[in-house]
């Protein structure tokens, strides 16, 4: 019965604890220090939203980039270039004419910080868009993943290992049951 106790006491010790670590591992450190906000989390195609922040040197140029991927080698998008004020703070207005999830990073030119934000444009493309011909035009994606994420919360794998907890439990039960008879 000690044995089976031990078992269990470890097993879930074991189990809790990797969600930790697990949650832990996709978080970025150290934290950028560069905060980048737009000022719509979704808009329009053609619709013109801000994109500000702070973290910069006093009076800092800095690189806008708006990219629909992260794949420099498949880069598809454009860049801007703003400054900082005193502060070290921006703001730029910009639009962007073709719908999907966009990256929009900001990077100083002195103090090399980066800031990231994502906006989702909807809607078709804007007016005057140089997109892929008619006939090459991919087809509309029926399911919205702008939510989806990959990360698992530290619950999720604690209730992983409650419920694996419980079926070591019966098992151990079972087995120390079938031994008494």
């Amino acid at each position: 019965m000690k044995k089976i106790v031990s078992a269990v006491a470890l097993t879930a010790a074991l189990t809790l604890s990797a969600g930790t670590a697990a949650y832990a591992a996709d978080a970025q450190y150290p934290a950028p220090e560069l905060s980048v906000v737009v000022s719509a989390g979704s808009v329009q195609a053609g619709e013109e939203f801000t994109v500000s922040g702070a973290g910069l040197e006093a009076n800092e140029d800095a690189t806008i980039t708006v990219a629909q991927n992260q794949s420099a080698k498949n880069f598809r998008g454009f860049t801007k270039t703003t400054s900082a004020n005193a502060s070290g703070e921006f703001s730029e207005e910009i639009s962007i004419d073709k719908p999907g999830r966009h990256w929009i990073s900001v990077e100083g030119y002195e103090s090399e910080e980066i800031g990231t934000a994502s906006v989702v444009v909807t809607g078709p493309p804007a007016e005057g868009h140089t997109g892929p011909k008619d006939e090459k035009e991919p087809k509309e994606l029926k399911a919205d993943r702008s939510a989806a994420t990959t990360s698992v919360s530290p619950a999720a794998w604690g209730a992983a290992g409650l419920g694996l907890l419980v079926t070591a439990g019966a098992a151990g039960a079972f087995m120390v049951k079938r031994r008494q008879s």
